[in-house]
């Protein structure tokens, strides 16, 4: 029976969508969400233009998420570890000295894909699972696709005689009749009972024929063997039959037209045998033998013992063209596929096997672009086929795309996809890695919205933005944590990340607020931070001024004050102190004076203490007015005096 998945309808549940007025909006919201929500709409028409007026109505904002198959935990294996295969893939084909066998490759991708089908099976082994039903199943028609594109186009085949590899397709993919076949041959209950073999197994006779169908001649003796009449004429002969059918092996030697010869032979044999009603006693037989001979007006009996069209279709060639060729295989298809079933009972999985058929490669990786695996199976499969040039990487390009290597564009969509979970989003960036410089782009927009939710996270987001030069990305994170920070009162964790942002912009912010605050407290909080400022004080003039003010009080505690002296003045001359940190520094020069009396400046020093006091002043009186705060008026008395006392001792 044909196979078909079940889609869901989504019912949004919001009495606002009965009224005819009101029409539904949708926008996207992030990278993967659509935000959906009711809106009456109204048109008033005047007479020279029409205006459209909004109801402004509170209503409901629906959030519809992306639900992929991808993002199931007992799925998530075949995301990341065909993401290390993809990039060892890539990886080898940029190294000439490695070579790069596309057959190999697209057998690895296959197991990874049945590992994922098996875990699958284990989980949900009583079948009671629909979600997982349907997962095993678009996974299983998935794997018989990809290795039908894998037996037609990867695999040499000398000469193009391709039946032999298409039975082995479908004896991989359609077990059922083997796997009968196991069951009765290995039951061992037959030789302590008098119960046929027929009738202890009902499917007895169904087996044989998908054997027959699968040209799987040796099992069909075996089980022909196990009948009760097997010792009978009609039996005998059949076996001797099946036993004598050659067989073609492009290896063997044995040319085509040989083979032919003996083939017709053969079949000849048999349709002799037929005629003479050697098995018009037992139906089974006879319908075995017609379908050998290749007999037109079996289709019906071959139709009915296969499930798909894909072993009615190899199952023919068997018996009328076993020699067939590659390019013959088209009209084969189309002509299976319609004696099979209409053409409006065609599914994604038969229009993709057809344009393989058909030779038609390119047409084939767009329209498994929408099979519903959220693009693993095209961006793989494109590009293993783009690497061993079985397609050209611009083909079907229109003008209205933007990208025109496809190839290209298949990894920046799954790539992209990948970047909107949680815990995909780094084999996301693999494939991003892989694309010209608009994926450098892309990649750059995507971990700047990537949520910095834990330490570990941020670090792995900073790690792949360095690697990659992306210095935008690193500066936006940083900024971010470091307003974290900031709103927690953690100034040392906000100069870290200033730090490792590299913000000149943020990194004055702190130092203003470290400067204010030794201002108020008269000593810096994280002091061992300030002292270990690195590359920060390049970039940030705050940060430069902090570092030599730190300086100068390491050398006033030192009691260097001669060396003091020379940096006070350097920081006097310099533009880098800010104004509301001035008269604290003028205040400094009360440092310099002690019993011994010794002088530390020069004449021309103190002129530009006294000057430096004059501009604050002036500068205190344009905005604020005139000084009457008693604490202020104070330091500028003491400062005053301290300038008299230094020009004093200088002119001793």
């Amino acid at each position: 029976m044909k196979k078909t998945l079940i889609y869901e309808t989504l019912t949004i549940p919001d009495p606002s969508f009965n009224d005819d007025q009101v029409k539904m909006i949708g926008t996207w919201h992030g990278m993967n969400n659509i935000c959906a929500f009711p809106t009456k709409i109204s048109r008033k028409t005047t007479s020279k233009t029409s205006v459209k007026n909004v109801d402004n109505t509170e209503r409901n904002i629906i959030l519809l998420k992306h639900k992929s198959m991808l993002f199931d935990p007992k799925v998530r294996q075949l995301v990341n570890e065909s993401s290390s295969l993809f990039q060892e893939l890539q990886i080898n084909v940029e190294d000439q000295n490695k070579s790069t066998d596309a057959l190999y490759y697209s057998r690895k991708y296959r197991a990874i894909l049945s590992t994922c089908i098996i875990a699958i099976e284990r989980h949900n082994k009583d079948k009671l699972d629909e979600i997982y039903n349907q997962y095993e199943l678009l996974l299983r028609n998935l794997e018989l696709i990809w290795h039908l594109c894998e037996v037609l186009y990867l695999v040499t085949v000398p000469g193009d005689t391709i039946l032999n590899n298409l039975l082995d397709w479908i004896k991989i993919h359609y077990e059922k009749a083997e796997n009968q076949a196991s069951m009765i041959i290995d039951d061992k209950t037959a030789y302590f009972t008098d119960e046929c073999v027929e009738d202890k197994f009902p499917f007895y006779w169904d087996t044989i024929f998908g054997l027959v169908l699968q040209g799987n001649t040796d099992l069909v003796r075996a089980l022909l063997f196990n009948h009760s009449q097997s010792k009978t004429e009609p039996f005998i002969q059949a076996m001797k039959i099946f036993k004598s059918m050659p067989t073609y092996s492009i290896y063997g030697g044995l040319p085509i037209a040989e083979y032919t010869s003996r083939f017709k032979g053969w079949q000849s044999n048999a349709k002799n045998k037929l005629e003479c009603g050697i098995f018009l006693n037992d139906p089974n037989l006879q319908d075995l033998m017609k379908i050998i001979c290749g007999e037109p007006d079996c289709t019906n009996l071959i139709r009915k013992h296969c499930s798909t069209w894909f072993e009615y279709l190899v199952a023919q060639l068997i018996y009328t063209d076993p020699t067939v060729k590659k390019h013959n295989l088209s009209l084969y298809a189309h002509r299976s596929v319609t004696n099979y079933y209409k053409e409006s009972e065609y599914n994604h999985m038969d229009t993709l096997a057809l344009d393989l058929f058909d030779g038609d490669l390119e047409a084939f990786v767009k329209k498994l672009k929408s099979y519903p695996d959220s693009g693993w199976s095209s961006t793989h499969l494109t590009n293993l086929l783009h690497l061993c040039d079985k397609i050209e990487p611009e083909f079907g390009i229109s003008d209205a795309t933007k990208n025109s290597n496809p190839n290209e564009q298949y990894l920046l969509d799954y790539g992209t996809f990948l970047m909107t979970h949680h815990s995909l989003w780094q084999a996301g960036i693999t494939y991003l890695d892989n694309c010209s410089d608009v994926g450098k782009e892309y990649l750059s927009v995507l971990l700047s919205k990537l949520g910095i939710t834990s330490h570990l996270r941020t670090t792995k987001i900073l790690h792949y933005a360095t690697s990659r030069r992306l210095h935008n990305v690193v500066s936006s994170i940083c900024k971010v944590k470091g307003m974290l920070s900031l709103q927690k009162s953690r100034l040392g964790e906000a100069l870290f990340w200033a730090i490792r942002g590299q913000d000149s912009a943020f990194a004055t912010r702190l130092g203003d607020i470290f400067l204010k605050e030794f201002v108020s407290s008269g000593q810096f909080s994280c002091p061992d931070i300030l002292e270990n400022l690195g590359s920060i004080v390049l970039t940030c003039d705050r940060f430069m001024f902090i570092g030599k003010y730190l300086e100068f009080m390491k050398l006033v505690k030192q009691s260097k004050l001669s060396e003091a002296s020379s940096l006070y003045i350097d920081l006097l001359r310099s533009n880098i102190c800010p104004k509301y940190f001035r008269l604290r520094l003028l205040l400094d020069v009360l440092m310099f004076i002690d019993d011994t009396n010794e002088c530390y400046f020069k004449t021309s020093e103190v002129a530009l203490v006294t000057m430096r006091l004059d501009d604050a002043i002036v500068e205190y009186e344009e905005i604020n007015g005139e000084c009457t705060d008693e604490c202020l008026s104070d330091q500028i008395c003491n400062i005053r005096r301290g300038i008299v006392k230094l020009l004093s001792i200088s002119f001793r």
